[in-house]
């Protein structure tokens, strides 16, 4: 079949990350993957699948995949459940919306709001646009994140177009009682649920967004070397997740 996959091929899971960067987070796939001590070969995939690369521990192949929003995602994600996927995480970051957090937080959506082609496909059921993740597991991934930094609970918003967010939204989403603001986890969510596969997210808060900060500010830039301990957490605690 296409990508040279035989007619068997079988996923265990599937682990998104949410960044435009691809081989930087391959490489921390790797050298987390390394430190957990999981005895793993890994490779890219062919044609269609080129952005996914393949775990294997044992006779058991993993997906990992860097997204920059949710079109690709979503395909993606529909080839996971189909191929057998018992879990589909996504990690990443977020833009803070709730007054109380902190930037370099953890949140865990409850559910992730959005009215866009793919949710509107994959979940013509749901008339309330919330696309929901799995309670048990996000309690998992709850329970693996090692650092003492607050882990916040509750819903967030899918905005496709950050370049086009302005003040008005972040502070509408806000009110409205959103925790932060990001691209993937309803994708994520919304084909999951169709395929009644398990699926959670596990994000940190990269910039705080209804205290005025922005990607790239002052503020934002000095907190470089501790957003990156705080996304190799998350890494951690996704992986751990995805194979236990």
């Amino acid at each position: 079949m296409e990508a040279g996959l035989p007619t068997d091929y079988k996923v265990e899971g599937l682990l998104s990350f949410g960044h435009w960067d691809e081989q930087k987070h391959l490489d921390k796939l790797l050298t987390t993957l390394d430190e957990l001590g999981i005895r793993q070969s890994s490779k890219k995939l062919d044609d269609f699948l080129n952005r996914i690369c393949e775990v294997s521990v044992g006779e058991k192949k993993y997906w990992f995949t860097v997204q920059y929003g949710g079109t690709m995602l979503s395909e993606y994600v529909h080839f996971a459940c189909l191929f057998g996927s018992k879990k589909n995480i996504h990690i990443g970051s977020c833009g803070g919306l709730f007054s109380d957090m902190n930037s370099l937080e953890f949140l865990i959506p409850t559910w992730s709001f959005s009215d866009d082609s793919i949710t509107r496909l994959y979940s013509r059921e749901v008339t309330d646009f919330k696309h929901h993740s799995n309670e048990a597991l996000s309690q998992s991934l709850k329970k693996k994140i090692d650092l003492p930094n607050k882990i916040w609970e509750g819903p967030i918003m899918n905005c496709q177009a950050m370049m086009g967010e302005t003040l008005e939204d972040v502070q509408s989403w806000s009110k409205a009682g959103y925790y932060g603001v990001e691209m993937e986890t309803s994708t994520v969510f919304s084909v999951s649920n169709h395929y009644k596969v398990p699926c959670a997210a596990l994000l940190y808060v990269a910039d705080n967004l209804i205290r005025g900060q922005t990607v790239g500010d002052e503020t934002h830039t000095a907190q470089k070397k501790p957003r990156g301990e705080v996304e190799d957490e998350v890494f951690r605690a996704g992986l751990k997740v995805l194979m236990e």
